[in-house]
């Protein structure tokens, strides 16, 4: 569970498991409560409305007025009817994780505009398409900075689930904007949990990856009939030799297809050199494609070889997407 639980209060309704959601709850930080005769029998504490009498969707409704989570384990058939003001869509919002696209706003999903244009609350990265969030803003929305800058500002993922929690709790829209798609390399299943764990109904609208739309607006094919069958995505965000990388590089070395880096600019001249002495050819076509759809869009080719003293004599930058391969030395003029 991504949800920090620590000294919150969750409602814990009763029924054959209760006593085994508190005692989870206790190990994982939280402060279980409840309300009459299971609040008595398993030690909870006492939700301030509370009374021996506090029938279940009154407590459930209390526990989403305040924006307390809740532990029901009662069988499906029983929550059914004995919640309906805890799931009225009256009392509580929903969360749709969109993925806005490399950059641009045109390249944003029909399905994603529709969901900022109906937002009350948008969370947005800096990536993907901000100044859709900033016009949904204009017309009052509440808009929420958010970003992760690499090796810069940082706000933690474990704010960012309690700020979608919190504002859905209160009835609310929420979008969470995200660059690219939610589920590459987008930490949109650890939200999905999050969510879900507090009781917030939640909603994924995919995006157009930058892995492959970087090179596309480029005139890169990452598949290039005769040249390669295989395609490969790695996060560099973490150097080959360190102890956080999960990446098999001798593997990835001996193979022949294209491979694309992303999060990867300052650690690029490692990656490359760890690749070449795994047995990559030193001269294998590389490219660096720089603010990818966006008006700045450079398109900056090397070599393996040559990948990180390019990037560091040409000053590029965050957000680029770096492919590497026979692929890699075809590029398409476009427009």
């Amino acid at each position: 569970m991504s949800l920090v639980l620590t000294g919150v209060p969750v409602l814990v309704v009763d029924g054959p498991e209760a006593d085994v959601a508190a005692e989870l709850l206790r190990e994982q930080g939280a402060v279980p409560v409840g309300w009459g005769d299971v609040a008595t029998r398993i030690g909870l504490v006492r939700i301030p409305a509370g009374t021996e009498t506090t029938a279940a969707d009154e407590a459930l409704a209390w526990a989403h007025r305040n924006g307390i989570p809740v532990d029901d384990r009662r069988p499906r058939e029983e929550r059914k009817d004995a919640t309906p003001d805890a799931t009225s869509s009256s009392t509580v919002g929903e969360v749709v994780l969109v993925g806005g696209g490399p950059g641009d706003p045109e390249l944003i999903t029909v399905a994603g505009a529709k969901a900022l244009a109906e937002a009350d609350v948008i969370l947005t990265d800096h990536l993907g398409p901000v100044d859709l969030a900033e016009d949904a803003a204009a017309r009052g929305a509440e808009l929420i900075d958010v970003a992760k800058i690499p090796y810069s500002r940082q706000v933690a993922q474990e704010r960012i689930n309690e700020l979608m929690v919190e504002r859905a709790s209160e009835g609310k829209k929420v979008v969470r904007l995200k660059g690219g798609d939610p589920f590459i390399f987008g930490r949109g299943y650890e939200e999905i949990e999050a969510c879900t764990a507090a009781g917030i109904p939640v909603q994924v609208i995919p995006g157009v990856t930058s892995m492959t739309a970087g090179p596309a607006v480029a005139g890169i094919s990452l598949t290039h009939r005769g040249l390669n069958h295989d395609l490969t995505l790695v996060s560099g965000h973490v150097p080959p030799d360190s102890s956080k990388s999960l990446v098999d590089w001798t593997a990835l070395a001996g193979m022949t297809g294209t491979l694309v880096l992303i999060m990867a600019v300052k650690n690029a001249g490692a990656i490359a050199a760890e690749l070449i002495a795994q047995g990559r050819d030193a001269a294998t076509p590389a490219v660096v494609v720089e603010n990818a759809s966006m008006p700045g869009q450079r398109v900056t080719a090397a070599t393996l070889v040559t990948l990180g003293e390019t990037i560091e004599r040409e000053g590029l930058g965050h957000p680029a997407v770096i492919v590497i391969g026979d692929a890699a030395g075809h590029i398409a003029e476009l427009g």
